[in-house]
């Protein structure tokens, strides 16, 4: 069974060239353009990994973070791709969950070889 990943991400370019290249890996990709409408896929469906921007419109990759980690049980590794390269920003995101923090730009292997060590430490818990 292939591993379901969503990626939310207020750009159509890199939600498309995530979709490419990770469905040529056979993974199953969903998209949100925003975080509450990646928050919603996340309350109807599961996922083994989110890939979540921390700049977008409506609400901010933080804001998703904080919420996820309301739900106290939520155990679903996220990859942080942002543009963002502050060290502040990335303790942030780490601290409120994040797996992982990418900065834009990135290589796709980059990306990939980070979503492998993901499920590899995660099936090592």
């Amino acid at each position: 069974m292939s591993k379901k990943v969503l990626a939310i991400d207020d750009s159509p370019t890199l939600r498309k060239l995530l979709h490419y290249y990770l469905t040529r890996k056979g993974y199953e990709v969903s998209q949100a353009n925003n975080g509450k409408v990646g928050l919603d896929h996340i309350e109807s469906e599961q996922f083994d990994l989110i890939i979540l921007d921390m700049e977008m419109p409506v609400m901010k990759g933080e804001e998703v973070m904080e919420k996820l980690k309301e739900k106290g049980d939520f155990d679903v590794p996220v990859l942080i791709l942002s543009s963002d390269k502050e060290e502040e920003s990335k303790a942030r995101a780490i601290s409120l969950g994040a797996s992982f923090y990418l900065t834009k730009p990135f290589k796709p292997d980059e990306v990939i070889a980070c979503i492998q060590d993901i499920f590899q430490d995660k099936g090592k818990s």
